[in-house]
Parts: structure tokens; C-alpha cells; sequence
């Protein structure tokens, strides 16, 4: 009798156990959520247009994009679909604009470069729009060089199983 007593305590036990744990991971997600950026998500992009002219959809370069956790990270193809860039670093979103930082690139001459853009959701489709500024990491201002056949608007979707 003893024996069974001591099996249901520690039933008991570890069931009030399992509950705690369970609310203390509900608010952990809870928060997490709070915190998330809208945009945490896998991006492929579909359209790119510069100075009112759409790109042709079966010649849009082609990037992967991630963002999560504060991060992106990207690989791009160019339009006849050749390898091109990858790179990652931190992002930042202020209202509609967003802030990216590369620490990690395949073009070493990006490292520490920083591009400021307008974006915004419409449904499912994020929308950049570029460049706001552009900036290399010694601190020399490439926007005008960057923006000098106008500025791109560039549409992805999320990328779905």
C-alpha cells in the first residue's frame, strides 16, 4: 500500500510538473510572437521593376531571402540564372523603412555595408522599395551610384512547403 501511495505522489508530482511547464511555454511563445518581425519568414522574389518598366518574369534575378530572428540572410542569381551574391547580417525595421547591415558576404567589398529601404506587406507579398541610402563601410555614400537607372521596386512571396 505503501508502494502505491508513493507511485501516485509522484504522479501527482509530475503531472503539476508537466502543467507549469506547459503555461511556462505558452508565455515564452507568447512573447516571442510580440517580439517577431512581420517579415520573419522564407522570400523568393517574383517581380522587379525599375523606372516603370517590369522585368520580363522568366529573366527576374532570382533571390532567396530569410529573415529571422533579427537576421537575413540571402543568395541571388542574375537573370540568365548565374550565380551572384550571398550574404547575411542584421536588419532592423523603423516604421516603413528597413535596415540592413552585411557581415557576411560573398563580395568581400560589402562587409559592414549598410542599405536603408521603404517596404511594405500588401497580403502575402513584401515589397521593397530602393534605395533610401546606401552606404559602404568606410563610410562613403553610394546611393546616387546605386539609384543611377532609378529606383527598383522588387516583390517576393513567401516560399511555401
Amino acid at each position: 500500500m505503501k508502494h502505491i501511495s508513493i507511485a501516485i505522489a509522484v504522479l501527482i508530482i509530475i503531472g503539476l510538473e508537466a502543467c507549469h511547464q506547459q503555461q511556462h511555454d505558452s508565455k515564452a511563445d507568447e512573447l516571442t510572437n510580440k517580439n517577431m518581425s512581420p517579415i520573419e519568414s522564407n522570400w523568393i522574389t517574383v517581380s522587379y521593376e525599375q523606372n516603370g518598366r517590369k522585368n520580363n518574369p522568366k529573366r527576374v534575378p532570382q533571390q532567396f531571402k530569410v529573415f529571422h530572428d533579427g537576421y537575413f540572410s540571402l543568395t541571388m542569381y542574375d537573370d540568365e540564372g548565374k550565380f551572384y551574391l550571398s550574404g547575411a547580417g542584421p536588419y532592423e525595421i523603423n516604421g516603413d523603412m528597413y535596415k540592413e547591415t552585411f557581415l557576411f558576404c560573398s563580395d568581400t567589398n560589402f562587409i559592414n555595408c549598410k542599405i536603408l529601404q521603404k517596404w511594405e506587406m500588401k497580403g502575402d507579398t513584401l515589397v521593397f522599395y530602393g534605395f533610401e541610402k546606401a552606404e559602404m563601410a568606410d563610410g562613403k555614400d553610394v546611393t546616387n551610384d546605386w539609384n543611377s537607372n532609378g529606383k527598383f521596386i522588387e516583390k517576393r512571396v513567401r516560399v511555401k512547403k
